[in-house]
């Protein structure tokens, strides 16, 4: 069966949803991050990718770049870009590009299931990668990037999907820059959906294997209540 739990999360404030989403960290080189983050104080890029805010002579995993970002997290808290939830909750997110829909829930996985196998993977990490993951999230205290996963399809889940979306508010709603409408949606009744995640059989790694790698190396050393 997969474990997951609600997450104690810090949310995004509906009226600054455009200005904190970016891209994934992963994907776009310094020079890039530095363009998407012109004119964008409040990124999440200025936490995730740091060395944006720094002359390509320092390196990516420099201390001041991850001081840097844990400033820049810390700001965005501070000036009520990022809300902190009353209670840990587990949300539905639903990506749409053109008629193409995609649906998950986003929640912590659980150290064990990473540990066993049951949450499997099917890439090598590097550890360079793994250290600098595992760096910034010491200096946040945060995981700010999300590890997506793949599960086996499940009617009941998707009929809580179907549920949530027809009958919930939208938590909050943004479009990016390539078309593709980004909506979340806080679920009413979170021990539902852990409890039918026990029905599932198996969980993969579908992208995020250096941050689910980080995250276990932390929760492996017990530092904090982090999961992946």
């Amino acid at each position: 069966m997969v474990k997951i739990h609600p997450i104690p999360a810090l949310t995004v404030n509906p009226s600054r949803a455009a200005e904190i989403t970016c891209v994934p960290y992963d994907i776009v080189s310094r020079a890039e991050s530095r363009a998407l983050a012109q004119n964008h104080p409040d990124t999440l890029l200025r936490v995730d990718r740091a060395d944006l805010e720094f002359p390509d002579s320092v390196k990516f995993n420099a201390p001041e770049v991850y001081q840097k970002a844990a400033q820049n997290f810390s700001h965005l808290i501070e000036n009520g870009s990022l809300l902190k939830e009353t209670k840990p909750s587990i949300y539905l997110v639903r990506m749409v590009e053109g008629k193409h829909r995609q649906r998950g829930f986003a929640a912590l996985a659980d150290f064990g299931d990473y540990a066993s196998g049951q949450l499997r993977k099917h890439e090598f990490t590097r550890p360079d990668k793994e250290d600098d993951r595992v760096t910034l999230i010491r200096h946040l205290g945060a995981l700010t990037g999300p590890v997506l996963a793949a599960y086996p399809d499940l009617p009941e889940l998707t009929a809580q999907m179907d549920k949530i979306e027809s009958t919930e508010k939208p938590l909050a709603e943004v479009t990016d820059e390539r078309g593709v409408q980004h909506t979340v949606w806080r679920c009413p009744d979170a021990a539902e959906i852990v409890k039918l995640f026990t029905q599932v059989s198996r969980s993969y790694i579908a992208d995020g294997h250096h941050r689910a790698a980080a995250a276990a190396r932390l929760a492996k050393e017990k530092v904090g209540p982090l999961g992946i």
